[in-house]
C-alpha cells in the first residue's frame, strides 16, 4: 500500500471526531451548493476513520451526495439504489444527527426518489434540481 494512504488509519475517538466536525459541515455546505462530488470527497476521508454510529450516518450522507453525482451523469439505476441506501442509514441516526434535521432530509429524499421514479430513465433530464433535498443543519454551539 502506498505511503501516506488513508486506508487502515486508526479510528478516531469521539473527542477527535468532535474536533474534525468542520469537515462534515463543509461537506454539507458543498452538497447544498450543488457540489455533490466535492461533498462526497470531503466527507469520505473523515468517514473512513469515524467510529460507530456516526460512521454509518456519514456513509449515508456520502451515498446521498453520490446519488446526485449519478444524476448528473444520467445513471438512473444508481441514483435510486443510492437514495434508498442513504435514506436507510440516515434514518438509523435518529432525529438530530450532528445537527442535521434528519426527518426533514428523509422527507426530501423520499420526494426526490418519487419524482425521479415517476420521470423514469428516459425523462431524467427533466428533473428540476431545485427540488433536490436540502440538508438543514443546526451547528451545535
Amino acid at each position: 500500500m502506498a505511503e501516506g494512504s488513508l486506508r487502515n488509519q486508526p479510528i478516531l475517538t469521539h473527542e477527535q471526531l468532535a474536533s474534525r466536525l468542520g469537515e462534515f459541515y463543509k461537506a454539507v455546505q458543498e452538497f447544498n451548493d450543488g457540489y455533490y462530488f466535492e461533498s462526497h470527497e470531503t466527507l469520505e476521508d473523515l468517514w473512513m476513520v469515524t467510529p460507530w454510529p456516526e460512521r454509518r450516518f456519514f456513509q449515508g450522507m456520502i451515498q446521498l451526495a453520490a446519488a446526485f453525482v449519478h444524476l448528473a451523469r444520467g445513471e438512473y439505476p444508481g441514483i435510486i439504489k443510492l437514495l434508498d441506501a442513504a435514506a436507510e442509514k440516515i434514518a438509523m441516526a435518529g432525529e438530530d444527527a450532528l445537527g442535521v434535521e434528519t426527518a426533514t432530509l428523509l422527507v426530501g429524499i423520499a420526494r426526490t426518489r418519487a419524482e425521479l421514479t415517476a420521470l423514469g430513465e428516459r425523462a431524467l433530464g427533466r428533473f428540476d434540481e431545485a427540488r433536490r433535498p436540502t440538508i438543514v443543519l443546526h451547528r451545535p454551539a
